[in-house]
């Protein structure tokens, strides 16, 4: 279990990260046509993470949470207990939610996928919670973004990785908003 330091007032808290963030998308709703989704599509939402983004959210940027949609009304996530398939449904809990396509075959679209199923399961990464943070291709646990990021790249696919060393943003993290803002993606559908 990771504990996140808190202060509210003069007294310094330490609670569980876990227990901090819902477990499922939380927000006001949005009205995203799920008809638009392609196997391989990059999910990403705002206002979708509860504690999360109220922390963090002016720091990682406008997007706060990826995720890939897998076919057949699911996709697969790292969200605080670890690597799994959800319901796509899910995502018109957020405030706001975009749709971005990689610009690459269909048939790395389809590896990646593959890819990141073998990873359900595996633990979710809180290394992105500091500053330096980091990004596995093939680690032991992965967050949100390193999870979508690392099944393209470890399939032949480009890197969607705006910033892919270091950058005084983000450290050596690859957060949600880049892979938006990467040139190797682009905008499918957006809605809030």
């Amino acid at each position: 279990m990771r504990a996140v330091l808190l202060m509210v007032g003069l007294l310094l808290i330490v609670a569980p990260a876990e227990a901090l963030i819902p477990s499922e998308w939380t927000g006001d709703g949005n009205n995203l046509d799920l008809s638009v989704l392609q196997p391989g599509d990059i999910i990403l939402c705002r206002g979708c993470a509860g504690w999360l983004e109220d922390t963090f959210g002016d720091i990682i940027g406008h997007w706060h949470h990826a995720a890939m949609y897998i076919g057949n009304g699911q996709m697969v996530e790292a969200w605080k207990d670890g690597v799994r398939v959800v319901s796509v449904d899910m995502v018109r809990n957020a405030d706001e939610v975009a749709v971005y396509r990689v610009k690459t075959s269909s048939g790395v679209k389809s590896s990646a996928i593959s890819w990141a199923l073998t990873k359900v399961g595996y633990p979710y990464d809180y290394k992105w919670l500091t500053y330096i943070g980091g990004k596995e291709v093939y680690g032991s646990s992965y967050y949100c973004s390193e999870l979508i990021w690392a099944a393209y790249l470890a399939n032949g696919g480009p890197d969607i990785d705006q910033n892919p060393g270091w950058s005084w943003r983000y450290g050596y993290n690859v957060a949600p908003q880049e892979l938006a803002d990467d040139g190797d993606t682009y905008l499918v559908a957006w809605a809030s």
